[in-house]
């Protein structure tokens, strides 16, 4: 099994590496968007209050959308290409499709979380006094990202088209992004809410209480936290089972 996860995770990441153009969703935009902040605001794109919270929506939105464009839409391209049946037939297992996708998208995702952090600390100097924080959400990562690929594995299921899923995908993330500027306090039911059913609501809080940044480290927070982390990757594995190989387009 190891022996196929790695020929299949050599295959994922030459495709990945491949193409570039989720490098300019993942980085550039963010970054461009802190430039034009930094700029606008006199070299101060954090404000002066909640520096960690604002640091954390670009990481959330980062993950977010590496996962979808990575991960999700990649395998259904390679459901659409028939790319998914015939590795299925190969490997014996599309299971390890899955998780050698998912492996190499973690190690990218990783990749571009540390080229963006390294933007920041070039553009903005007194980013510095962050790094011990950036450092602590790299290795909390590791953990966020497989957890978010089970927030949207729904996609998987969905009988769309590429082409129609990213623009569906787009609205998605547009509004799991504007939901995380409401103002709502972390253990009230509106916070609970969005903390089971938004990704980036749930990123925010588990940077937040995995960091200790807003005070939210209690018992009932990590438990709530726990909880959704095994309910979704959980719920992650239910596609992998029943995800059509067949392409929704090709008739073979």
């Amino acid at each position: 099994m190891w022996r196929k996860l790695k020929i299949l995770g050599k295959f994922e990441l030459r495709q990945t590496w491949d193409d570039k153009t989720i490098l300019f969703y993942t980085v550039l935009c963010p970054a461009i968007f802190f430039l034009i902040t930094d700029i606008s605001s006199k070299g101060h794109p954090f404000g002066v209050h909640n520096v960690a919270s604002q640091l954390l929506g670009y990481w959330a939105y980062i993950i977010l959308v590496g996962v979808l464009n990575g991960f999700q839409f990649g395998l259904i391209g390679m459901r659409e290409s028939n790319f998914l049946k015939m590795f299925t037939v190969i490997a014996g297992d599309k299971r390890l499709i899955f998780y050698s996708n998912l492996l190499v998208q973690v190690v990218f995702i990783q990749l571009e979380m540390i080229l963006f952090d390294v933007i920041v600390l070039i553009l903005n100097p007194a980013s510095f006094a962050l790094v011990p924080m950036m450092v602590g959400g790299f290795l909390l990562n590791f953990i966020l990202i497989p957890v978010v690929a089970g927030f949207t594995s729904f996609v998987l299921l969905l009988p769309i088209k590429v082409n129609l899923a990213s623009l569906l995908m787009t609205g998605y993330i547009l509004l799991a992004m504007a939901i995380i500027n409401l103002p709502y306090q972390a253990d009230s039911l509106l916070g609970v809410v969005l903390t089971v059913f938004n990704p980036c609501s749930y990123m925010i809080q588990f940077y937040s209480t995995g960091l200790s940044l807003l005070g939210q480290l209690t018992v009932a927070n990590v438990g709530l936290l726990s909880v959704v982390a095994l309910v979704y990757v959980g719920l992650g594995t239910y596609p992998i089972r029943h995800m059509k190989l067949q392409s929704y387009t090709s008739r073979y």
